[in-house]
């Protein structure tokens, strides 16, 4: 399923002036789009230890069930795996399977690669992914992860190196999953014997990976050191030992960076950025996340579409490109970004480009407020403080709907509140709108437009349209990926003219790492890959 940043508040952003005051002056300098790197040298030098910040703050568990936050993926992806891992353009590669049969719609067979071991020698057997994949499954457990099963039958080994998974319904979504954590492999006897232990400090976690749990020590650090009998003799990771700091506060990471007492950190905080560029590897890429409000009540005054459309024409889409994301992001037409289009593109370019350009137009808003009763009705705006862009984006949303002549109220919320929002109806209670960002797993826009479907869990404003229905029920049967991408832009079309969501932005992903360290290329897929096996010195 698609992440919202509620569970990985991963830049806890500094800064405070206004949009209007950082457009101006010194913060026009910092404005300029940065350039996006695709690639670095390799590294050729071994490094003993580098010390990598969690800009979340020190995660709950290391379970893989629970690795929809990025304090707990971003160390995690360099110890667990799963079936398959992302490539660099998120395609499929072979992992702890070779290969996938798929001899019919409702039928995926598994060939499990021999020979690999969990860190204490034990053989991987399909026994351990059968139970690593429904124990996720478990309601009890609580993984966000459970997701992806819906359409799931069975899942059982079927021979010596091999497990089947039959559907009750096709569906094109499911291989995916298999290189994220809802397929990551655990030695079944030692999570039985840890029972709720399992993923602690005080217990640990037995996984596969290139890089295994070597100390926790609460409150201060996570290490890992270097899995040599790791299967993917390919692959030689440089860093012998990874050592993860726990550093939440914006100006503590600026200054831990700063003076080298941290190697490396995603999702800088912007105001940092400007200090940090010169001095190590400041690098942006393309994500897969976008900055959106989603209509959450739809009796008030959003009910009357004036009401949308001039919330719509009144946001300074360039302002705060500008000055909030100085520039590392990109306006969205749709909600989902064009980084996201996995397949078909030629038929999301020309739907994306029948869409409307987003662009400030205060007079539009006024002409549609002044029309409109339900208009002038107020509008609770909900954002959360935990994110600096966020707070500064809701600002300037606020300020300008007064401008258009309309009261919007902003509802300042702390981290666990906001995470509320998207679990208790009783915390969305009183909100008309909800500024969040979030993120795809991989590159399928379905992943974000099947949550709008009718009785959906995340489909918080009720929203329902039987076209729309039909065209993502159609796609997630549909192989073919033109005619999957047909059906998905026809869903898309008809949700941007109902403004079940206004798009505003997808912002770069961002990585720092010191001047001595190479190889490290930023992309959306570390939260998934064993990103710290391309890092290493520089020659």
């Amino acid at each position: 399923m698609s992440r919202s940043r509620l569970a990985a508040i991963t830049a806890i952003l500094a800064g405070s002036c206004t949009l209007a005051a950082c457009a101006d002056g010194g913060g026009s300098a910092a404005a300029a789009a940065p350039s996006l790197t695709t690639s670095v040298p390799a590294p050729v030098k071994d490094v003993d230890t580098v010390t990598w910040n969690l800009p979340p703050g020190e995660p709950p568990t290391l379970d893989p069930a629970q690795s929809a936050i990025e304090s707990v993926s971003t160390p995690l992806a360099n110890m667990c795996e799963g079936l398959f891992s992302f490539g660099p353009n998120y395609e499929r590669v072979p992992a702890l399977a070779t290969s996938v049969d798929h001899p019919d719609d409702l039928t995926y067979v598994i060939h499990l690669r021999e020979g690999v071991t969990f860190w204490d020698g034990k053989p991987v057997t399909p026994d351990d992914v059968v139970y690593s994949v429904k124990r996720i499954l478990d309601p009890k457990l609580g993984s966000s992860w459970i997701g992806w099963a819906e359409r799931l039958r069975s899942i059982e080994p079927t021979g010596a190196h091999e497990v089947t998974i039959k559907l009750k319904q096709p569906d094109v979504l499911v291989p995916n999953f298999f290189a994220t954590p809802a397929f990551d492999v655990v030695e079944k006897a030692f999570a039985e014997s840890a029972g709720r232990s399992f993923g602690t400090a005080g217990h640990g976690v037995m996984c596969t990976g290139p890089y295994k749990l070597a100390s926790w020590t609460q409150g201060q650090n996570i290490t890992l050191t270097r899995n040599d009998a790791w299967w993917n003799t390919q692959v030689k990771p440089k860093v012998k030992n990874l050592k993860f700091t726990f550093i939440t506060d914006p100006s503590a990471q600026t200054a831990a960076l700063d003076s080298g007492d941290v190697d490396g950190q995603f999702s800088v905080p912007r105001a940092a950025h400007v200090r940090l560029k010169d001095k190590g590897n400041l690098l942006f890429g393309q994500s897969l996340s976008p900055t959106f409000l989603s209509v959450l009540n739809q009796k008030g005054a959003l009910s009357d579409p004036a009401t949308r459309q001039a919330v719509q024409a009144l946001i300074d889409y360039k302002g705060i490109i500008k000055s909030v994301y100085q520039g590392a992001a990109q306006p969205l037409r749709a909600l989902v970004p064009p980084a996201a289009w996995g397949y078909g593109k030629d038929v999301y370019q020309q739907a994306y480009d029948a869409l409307p350009q987003p662009a400030q137009d205060l007079e539009k808003a006024k002409k549609l407020v002044a029309g409109s009763a339900k208009a002038k009705q107020k509008i609770v705006l909900a954002y959360t403080t935990a994110i600096d862009e966020e707070s500064r984006t809701a600002t300037a949303i606020a300020d300008a709907a007064s401008q258009a002549g309309m009261h919007v109220q902003l509802k300042p919320l702390t981290a666990e509140q906001y995470g509320a929002m998207f679990a208790s109806p009783q915390a969305r209670a009183g909100v008309d709108l909800f500024l969040s960002s979030g993120y795809l797993d991989f590159p399928e826009p379905l992943t974000y437009y099947q949550f709008f479907t009718t009785g959906n869990f995340y489909n918080f404003a009720g929203y329902s349209n039987k076209e729309y229905d039909t065209a993502i029920r159609t796609a997630i049967a549909t192989a073919d990926p033109s005619a999957r991408a047909r059906e998905v832009t026809k869903a898309q079309a008809i949700m941007a003219h109902d403004l079940v969501n206004i798009p505003i932005a997808t912002q770069y992903v961002n990585v720092y790492y010191k001047a001595g360290l190479t190889g490290l290329v930023p992309r959306q897929n570390y939260l998934y890959v064993p990103w710290a096996t391309t890092l290493g010195g520089k020659g």
